[in-house]
């Protein structure tokens, strides 16, 4: 099926990888832009990612990988920019400064706010009585910190990150990223732009087409 404005047609689109992971961003992508597309979900916990056919896609045997056709594609970051510049729709800016701003958010979640939410996760994982709660709560720091310096005041002067736009593609990466919050038990509370900023993100039908797939 070609998609008219498209510089790919669609024709197969196959994302490997369990929701329990950040395939949910490249779905959130996927379902924002209205695409059809098939979800394969390897458990990398059963072997699932280790099968000489997976390894074959990506070496490395981590998911998510995305096919189409015959390009394939992995980080999620990396698939959600494919996506969002190949095919119609809102997600991708109009300007090169606009490209630029969206590379800036993406960077600024992976490299500021992901990696303190990273160590809390791993710190969690540890048997009980090996857990660091001083660890944790230092991390929870970093996040409020980096949150309230970054994400409270741009959101206190506009709806969505990219000021020209509506929700795009720099929302939905800092949003898939921040969506751990409240499995780590870190409250909004005190920052009260970005809880509003991240209840439009998730109210949106696309994440809720997300939620609802097996």
């Amino acid at each position: 099926m070609k998609i008219i404005g498209s510089t790919r047609e669609t024709n197969m689109l196959r994302i490997y990888g369990w929701k329990r992971s950040r395939v949910v961003r490249c779905m959130w992508t996927m379902e924002e832009l209205g695409l059809p597309y098939e979800q394969i979900p390897l458990n990398p916990n059963e072997g699932q990612t280790r099968t000489p056919d997976y390894l074959a896609l990506n070496p490395q045997g981590k998911i998510p990988t995305l096919v189409h056709d015959d390009f394939v594609l992995t980080e999620t970051m990396a698939i959600n920019a494919y996506l969002a510049s190949s095919f119609p729709g809102s997600l991708w800016p109009s300007t090169s400064g606009g490209v630029a701003k969206l590379q800036q958010w993406t960077s600024w979640a992976l490299s500021e706010l992901e990696p303190p939410l990273v160590a809390i996760m791993r710190e969690g994982r540890r048997p009980k009585e090996q857990i660091d709660q001083t660890r944790i709560d230092g991390w929870h720091a970093d996040v409020h910190r980096v949150v309230d310096a970054v994400l409270e005041p741009i959101l206190g002067r506009q709806q969505y990150l990219l000021a020209d736009s509506g929700f795009s593609l720099a929302d939905l990466n800092v949003a898939s990223v921040a969506s751990v919050l409240p499995v780590f038990q870190i409250s909004l509370s005190n920052h009260p732009n970005t809880d509003q900023w991240m209840k439009r993100c998730f109210s949106r039908d696309a994440w809720r087409r997300v939620m609802e797939r097996p």
